[in-house]
């Protein structure tokens, strides 16, 4: 098994633990389990952490019901899409990488810089791309002040702060640079494919 594998395989297990612990607190409070005893207390206290900054959101505020839970079941669903997304781009990356070592390695320096170049600009751009979607993904969510959004944001405002300047929001409120930056990136991304790595 590789080292993206396992990366892989352990994302994956988190993202089911985490669902399974939400699944549980659900059911703890539509059964109405006495919250004191000593499996509802530790099912809160995992969760807690998870859910108290999601509580205060727009979406969850609007509703009667606690749907903190919920929440973070769609959100951990969608970063973890992509980061499987930026994982594979990586792997594909490493190969690239590989085949640079080798390319020297034979003779061939110029097919060595080449593939790096690609390779280092294809996970580059791919940490861009995952980097926006969270970005509009906590903004829809409500889910800012903490470090995940602060690291997200000084990622992606550089690529989306030129988009914002030159494209006016749709209907006076819609903001669709993100996706215009997107599909640009996606574009620079196939020219990187076929410029250095075909």
């Amino acid at each position: 098994m590789s080292i993206f594998d396992a990366l892989e395989t352990l994302i994956k297990f988190a993202v089911g633990a985490i669902i399974a612990l939400m699944v549980l607190r659900f059911a703890i409070s539509w059964l109405r389990v006495n919250p004191f005893s000593w499996f509802a207390y530790q099912v809160h206290r995992l969760t807690e952490p998870l859910v108290h900054p999601l509580r205060h959101t727009p979406f969850a505020m609007t509703t009667r019901h606690d749907i903190a839970p919920l929440l973070v079941i769609i959100l951990v669903l969608i970063v973890a899409y992509f980061l499987l997304g930026l994982l594979g781009q990586v792997r594909v990356a490493t190969g690239y990488l590989l085949e640079a070592m080798w390319a020297f390695a034979r003779g061939h320096p110029l097919t060595a810089v080449r593939y790096a170049l690609g390779a280092t600009a294809l996970v580059l751009i791919s940490l861009l791309i995952t980097c926006i979607i969270l970005e509009v993904i906590f903004s829809w969510v409500g889910f800012y002040g903490n470090w995940l959004t602060r690291m997200v944001r000084r990622v992606s405002e550089p690529v989306l702060g030129p988009f914002r300047r030159m494209i006016p929001p749709v209907l006076g409120t819609i903001d669709i640079s993100p996706l215009i930056a997107i599909l640009v990136l996606s574009l620079v991304s196939s020219a990187v494919r076929v410029i250095f790595l075909s």
